[in-house]
């Protein structure tokens, strides 16, 4: 990305799943992200894997410095009211949750820091906001006279933060001279499976792709209790089920449509609300095949964001970001994110970083059958927090080769 006119780069890194707890502001914010969340995997194209609170607290903190019009956009796109402090408390309380979720077999870990100019000078309650609500302590760097060195120094925290599966989300060229800020955050989670799979009952089968090819792939199997059932009806007929991580706090969602062309279809239906009206989901018998696989992707957010209405923030001479720096000259000329996942018999491990450049201008009776739930066509998942229902990392598995 070549860099305009005093451009500010604010970016955020998340390194897989993130546990929030049952906090009210956290509970405020799940719908917002659930929404935002769907729109990008929708966006995303096949084999989706994005962050939504990544990209959620990437824009939170862009709202922070954001004034007017600007502000009220990136407001909408949050699924917040536009008040700074009710988003403020609102991330406080995702990454509080986040710390409360660490179990012996659940690593997860969440760091901020904003990057500044060396002399630049900033509005002091956009940096007091940024270290007190989003514990983003700054680091001066030399945008101006070093933009290669500064861009290898927030490669290398992020790569720290994130175990190292996000080595280079600034990629060469995105810095330069007139660079101004880089606001970075990182999660990283690895979580093991409540009950893992058997390594020796995992074999090949046959996953079907959307035109109807079938790919041989590994399947993992297991019979066990889950929360599982059939929603939806006609094209958006699904199997679903919630596979829990240890401690039972977190969950993998999986939704499998009926048709084996039908994830369109499925995902078109999804929003905020995307779990309030499932009937017949229930702790039952299941019978679990699902494949293993591995996905890294690399977005561009701008379409995405701006469709969604987030418009004036990218138009240069109309976004309002005077609550950064006192001025009217910046204005996000690109939002960039990419993922990772990884999804075994042990469990799972993901990663994700958001960037924004800124530049100026019941149980089951016995008797019942298990329900089989055969993840062997293109499907939609999700990592979700049980406590306040937030959507962490969600995707989808079209091909799992």
């Amino acid at each position: 990305m070549a860099c305009g006119k005093g451009l500010m780069v604010v970016v955020a890194g998340v390194s897989l799943t993130l546990a929030c707890g049952a906090a009210a502001a956290a509970e405020d914010a799940s719908r917002g992200v659930a929404a935002l969340g769907w729109e990008l995997v929708r966006a995303s194209g096949d084999g989706a894997i994005v962050s939504p609170v990544s990209v959620w607290e990437a824009l939170a903190m862009t709202h922070a410095g954001a004034r007017g019009t600007t502000a009220g956009e990136i407001a909408e796109v949050l699924g917040m009211p536009d008040d700074r402090e009710a988003i403020a408390a609102a991330s406080e309380a995702l990454r509080r949750a986040c710390a409360e979720a660490k179990g012996k077999k659940i690593t997860l870990d969440v760091a901020n820091r904003l990057w500044v100019q060396r002399g630049k000078k900033l509005e002091e309650p956009f940096t007091t906001a940024l270290e007190k609500r989003f514990a983003a302590a700054a680091g001066i760097v030399d945008f101006q006279g070093a933009a290669e060195a500064a861009r290898g120094e927030i490669n290398r925290w992020v790569g720290d933060k994130t175990a190292r599966k996000i080595d280079e989300l600034l990629k060469p060229g995105s810095l330069g001279p007139l660079t101004r800020l880089v606001l970075t955050n990182a999660v990283y989670m690895k979580a093991g499976w409540a009950e893992p799979f058997e390594k020796r009952a995992t074999r090949p089968r046959s996953f079907t792709l959307a035109g109807g090819t079938k790919v041989e792939t590994p399947f993992m199997h297991d019979s066990v209790k889950l929360v599982a059932g059939k929603v939806g009806a006609g094209p958006v007929a699904a199997t679903v089920c919630e596979i829990p991580y240890t401690g039972n706090r977190l969950v993998m969602v999986l939704v499998v449509p009926d048709a084996v062309d039908g994830l369109p279809q499925l995902l078109a239906g999804l929003d905020g609300d995307w779990r309030k009206n499932w009937q017949g989901v229930r702790r039952r018998e299941v019978i679990l095949a699902l494949p293993k696989w591995t996905a890294r992707k690399p977005l561009s957010l701008n379409a995405a964001l701006g469709g969604l209405g987030m418009k004036q923030a990218f138009a240069a001479g109309a976004a309002d970001f005077s609550g950064m720096d006192g001025t009217r000259e910046l204005f996000v000329s690109a939002v960039v994110h990419e993922g990772f996942v990884e999804v075994n018999e042990e469990g799972t491990e993901a990663a994700a970083a958001t960037g924004v450049v800124v530049g100026v201008t019941s149980a089951a009776p016995d008797r019942e059958p298990p329900l089989e739930v055969t993840a062997d066509r293109p499907f939609a998942w999700a990592v979700v927090d049980r406590g306040t229902d937030t959507i962490l990392f969600a995707g989808t598995v079209t091909d799992p080769r």
